[in-house]
């Protein structure tokens, strides 16, 4: 299956761009849905790249469980065609609005509830296409898993938020769809089902996912029916109803809880981490096995910033809270890391650069 006649290949005109912008001296933001705007620091500039125009699948291979498509194909027409052949995303994507695309997810690098079982983004992404700083069209990594030698640009690019480049396409591995899915619920404390989410992470399980709301633990079994027929009589716990949209709600990020007018946070933190004691804490949902925490909190004080560190975690904006810079998340010697490769992909920084300042 090759390049459907929807697709529209946009290489040329953004590569033009590029040149244009460093003939110039002048910027440029990369943007696509903007799906993610609520986020991230205004970056918007006189001159853009609109990457939603760059769409389409160029090659999907069932029998190979892989997937190559534009940086600005809606991830709801790959999960569409996927589903033909019933297959799948590799692992839960982040899907804010119905116009969410492959390029956007790559580039912000948040993987949903499926993490700590079947991995991050980055973790599937078998090749990369790119235009650098320098108008220089780069492929990088190529259709199998074992292709790589020396660095691994590809999966640098996930997270990277359009700094060092406009993404082209994506290749991705896919997995077949689970036979079975079955989702189990148990009544609990916070503390107590962080302990019982990390007991379940090291045990041989077919959870996929786990997460923590109004005092219930969700648990998520994929895989042959045996073995979550088997699973659920280990575990015990209510049964979730099937037609329920719980997971889809979380990935899409439409469940009730997302709907609070408080401003929200998204905590990292090692997974053992007990309940956070944050001043302003108002409600959470506990999700990767207690190693992601979504906080509403009105205002976020120096010491709750103190208490995150000190576990050895970050905090970051996401909705309605102030954008919180890049530099706000990383070490001195992150920073110079930082710097280091957005120069070597983008000498002259035109590139999004509100996104990429580590001073």
């Amino acid at each position: 299956m090759v390049d459907s006649p929807m697709s529209n290949d946009n290489t040329t005109q953004i590569r033009e761009q590029v040149e244009q912008a460093l003939a110039d001296k002048t910027a440029l933001s990369i943007q696509g849905s903007r799906s993610h705007d609520f986020m991230l620091t205004d970056y918007t500039l006189p001159n853009s790249i609109d990457m939603t125009s760059h769409h389409g699948i160029i090659d999907y291979q069932p029998s190979e469980l892989n997937i190559r498509a534009r940086a600005g194909t809606p991830l709801i027409q790959i999960q569409q065609l996927l589903a033909e052949q019933h297959q799948r995303l590799p692992t839960d994507f982040i899907c804010c609005s119905p116009a969410s695309t492959l390029g956007g997810s790559v580039a912000i690098g948040h993987t949903g509830s499926a993490r700590p079982f079947q991995g991050a983004i980055r973790d599937h992404i078998l090749g990369t296409g790119l235009i650098n700083g320098s108008a220089e069209v780069l492929k990088c990594g190529g259709q199998v898993m074992k292709n790589v030698a020396g660095y691994d640009i590809s999966r640098l690019l996930s997270g990277s938020r359009g700094t060092l480049g406009p993404i082209l396409d994506v290749t991705l591995k896919v997995l077949p769809v689970a036979e079975s899915q079955h989702t189990l619920i148990f009544e609990s404390e916070e503390n107590e089902a962080i302990q019982a989410m990390n007991q379940l992470a090291g045990q041989s399980l077919p959870v996929s996912a786990c997460i923590y709301l109004d005092k219930q633990l969700f648990i998520r079994l994929e895989g042959t029916e045996s073995v979550v027929s088997w699973a659920r009589k280990q575990l015990g716990g209510e049964d979730l109803d099937p037609v329920d949209p719980l997971w889809d709600s979380i990935q899409q990020q439409s469940h009730t809880f997302f709907e609070s007018p408080y401003p929200l946070w998204r905590i990292i933190v090692p997974a053992t981490s007990d309940k956070l004691e944050l001043e302003n804490h108002h409600h959470s949902l506990i999700d990767w096995c207690g190693g992601l925490r979504w906080v509403y909190a009105s205002e976020i004080t120096q010491s709750d910033f103190i208490h995150i560190t000190n576990l050895g975690g970050y905090i970051e904006n996401y909705r309605g809270a102030n954008p919180t810079q890049p530099a706000d998340l990383m070490t001195d010697l992150q920073k110079q890391m930082h710097r280091r490769v957005k120069t070597a992909f983008d000498p002259q920084h035109i590139f999004n650069p509100a996104l990429s300042s580590f001073e």
